[in-house]
């Protein structure tokens, strides 16, 4: 089974330390990634996308071996949804698609054969030859998730897949994920607790870089005090109680 191990990872943006000692292993399976604005959450993601570089001292290795020694291998069994909609709008969303295929390195017959299934599987099969720029913001989130499934990675991040949803394109969104579960470790950060509560194998909670609790959620929500309702917002609550969410 594919393994990534993420082993002291720091990131320093000046005075700020963004993340501390982040240490994890992550394997098939989906892993909901919590906390509030600046709890590290999107800088953890861009680490374990090579999109950006940790302090020097930690390691993270996939199935062993370094992500950086790996280069474009690594870069292969990779699907990464930012949380900034970096789209082009002269585009349509097969010719996006067909560019982010090439990048991936997927052949011409690879990219005719997976493009109207990830078109299909976001629910813009009849949006296919339309002009990016005439999408909604719903439409671009879901061509963001389309790209990250591209090439059946193995290790797919998506940050907050599901912002700007309505409640059944989130619920749509949230059962492809769950379907991934067997074939790829998925990473999902999101301030929706509700989208990683019932999907999720495991939750990491993070707060000012350092993960504060983790584990499954029946696990999280058994370190509840009797008196209160059992579910994985209040295990939130109990650690940012009024915090503005990101």
């Amino acid at each position: 089974m594919p393994v990534l191990t993420l082993s002291n990872i720091n990131k320093h943006y000046k005075q700020k330390h963004a993340l501390k000692s982040f240490n994890f292993t992550f394997q098939n399976g989906i892993y909901g990634l919590l906390g509030p604005n600046g709890a590290g959450k999107s800088t953890l993601m861009n680490i374990i996308s090579d999109n950006l570089q940790p302090d020097s001292g930690g390691e993270i290795k996939w199935n062993g071996k370094s992500i950086y020694s790996l280069g474009e291998k690594y870069r292969e069994i990779l699907g990464f949804m930012p949380q900034q909609q970096s789209l082009y709008d002269t585009f349509t969303a097969v010719r996006f698609l067909s560019y982010i295929a090439a990048l991936k390195g997927l052949s011409k017959a690879q990219a005719k054969e997976q493009i109207p299934y990830v078109l299909k599987t976001v629910e813009l099969s009849d949006c296919a030859k339309k002009y990016i720029g005439g999408f909604s913001g719903g439409m671009k989130q879901r061509l963001l998730i389309a790209q990250a499934l591209l090439g059946e990675p193995e290790l797919i991040l998506l940050d907050e897949p599901t912002a700007g949803l309505d409640p059944k394109q989130r619920v749509i969104i949230r059962r492809l994920i769950e379907s991934l579960k067997e074939k790829a470790a998925v990473i999902v950060s999101t301030h929706i607790v509700s989208d990683v509560e019932t999907t999720a194998d495991k939750i990491i909670i993070l707060k000012e870089g350092e993960i504060i609790t983790s584990g499954t959620v029946r696990e999280l929500i058994s370190e509840l005090p009797d008196n209160t309702e059992k579910n994985l917002e209040n295990v939130y609550m109990r650690h940012f109680g009024n915090l503005n969410e990101d």
